[in-house]
């Protein structure tokens, strides 16, 4: 058992980065310096994201020491995909990029940055010596930091998987050569087995990484409080997040459309909000259905709007991978779903760890991509009443307050 005092953690989703990825770390960084750790925090000084929210720097606990670092990525004064959102693969030179960006950039494009960091966390660390270091990826490459910090300093050290690594659907997506996809397995595996401990937030990538170590825990991701219960709610079902190519509900749509089409009362209550980057072929998918009259594309907006929507909302849109080997993913929007206390119909690959929940939760429907029958017979039941029963139950379990806790006691009882 360690006496630790002083946490490094090196994340690449950091405020004010916006998004789902940064919430994990911001909370969990948070509490432990809540609870007296001397919490040192390795970011990008100059970090290539799709969306800012300034007002999540005000929640950053003010002891917490981040540490900027400068490091190289491609294309990076940029906001364009170079391969990460994999929809649009027309012409000659964006396909050579990608495939430049799949077989030379492993495991991803943040590995010279990742690189840098290492540097960083090695100065600081023979400064004044840090009692763990905490890599957390996707990316992945910010493991390569745990690597070299194990390597040369010898340091306690727990790999953090948010996702999937060689098995992450985006890795599917690029045009890896089988001596690229040798190397990520290769240097995952490396990860595996010499961090001191693994940490992931699905059940089936517990199983998945039991092969190559026991030293190996589950801790979910959750959400930061319950929100407000408003009297009066909105008509109107919300998603909230990106919309990639490989989430595309096709099914959802055309199920929309036909109930529009038969059915003046559901034509007349439903409406569909979207708020994130949606990928080009899905817009243009809705609108050649003609239901784009009663789908808002609202854009990115910051927490705490999409938080306030959220509670108001009839019921709320999960979507999941539409993608094979995808059911060891459980979306963090999931627990922010929860926390809005509102129902959730949920589309996604079967099996899936999300399924579960929705079992044992009470959370709402949970559907595969290709069940119209039931997505038709949910959305027409949901939107032909004023008010849909709402029975969530146990959800307390997934505060981050008591994820943040039991991160912690695991932390101290390292051998």
């Amino acid at each position: 058992m360690h006496n630790i005092k002083r946490i490094a953690l090196t994340v690449y989703y950091w405020p004010p980065t916006g998004g789902s990825g940064v919430q994990r770390w911001l909370f969990l960084a948070n509490h432990f310096a809540s609870q007296g750790m001397d919490v040192t925090v390795f970011v990008p000084q100059n970090p290539r994201v799709a969306q800012q929210d300034f007002e999540l720097e005000s929640k950053i606990h003010p002891t917490i020491n981040i540490v900027r670092v400068a490091g190289w990525e491609p294309f990076q004064q940029t906001k364009k995909p170079i391969g990460e959102n994999m929809g649009n693969n027309k012409g000659i030179i964006k396909r050579f990029v990608r495939w430049v960006r799949a077989n030379f950039f492993i495991p991803d494009a943040r590995v010279y940055w990742a690189n840098a960091a290492a540097d960083f966390f090695l100065m600081h660390h023979k400064q004044k010596p840090f009692d763990v270091l905490i890599t957390s990826g996707p990316p992945h490459s910010l493991h390569r930091v745990g690597l070299m910090a194990k390597q040369k300093a010898n340091l306690l050290w727990v790999a953090d998987f948010r996702d999937p690594w060689t098995g992450f659907f985006q890795n599917h997506s690029l045009p890896m050569t089988r001596s690229t996809k040798k190397k990520h397995i290769a240097l995952e595996q490396k990860v595996l087995q010499q961090a001191d401990h693994v940490v992931v937030t699905a059940p089936s990538l517990k199983e998945d990484f039991a092969t190559f170590t026991s030293k190996i825990s589950l801790l979910t991701n959750g959400y930061e409080k319950l929100l407000p219960i408003p009297k009066n709610r909105t008509k109107g079902l919300v998603y909230t997040g990106s919309l990639k190519v490989q989430q595309n509900p096709t099914h959802l749509w055309l199920a929309i459309a036909e109930l529009i089409a038969s059915d003046a009362d559901f034509k007349a209550a439903f409406s569909l909000e979207i708020y994130g980057t949606v990928a080009s072929s899905i817009k243009d998918e809705i609108h050649a259905l003609g239901i784009d009259t009663h789908v808002a594309f609202l854009g990115y907006q910051p927490k705490s709007v999409i938080d306030e929507r959220l509670s108001t909302a009839k019921a709320l849109l999960l979507l999941g991978i539409n993608m094979p080997m995808t059911q060891n993913v459980i979306h963090g929007k999931l627990f922010e779903y929860m926390a809005a206390q509102r129902p959730v119909l949920g589309i996604g690959p079967k099996p899936s760890d999300m399924e579960p929940l929705f079992n044992e939760h009470d959370l709402g429907v949970y559907a595969s991509f290709t069940d119209k029958v039931l997505l038709k017979k949910t959305l027409l039941e949901w939107f032909s009443k004023d008010a849909i029963s709402n029975k969530t139950s146990g959800i307390d379990i997934y505060a981050r307050t008591r994820i943040a806790e039991a991160y912690l006691t695991l932390i101290r009882s390292l051998p």
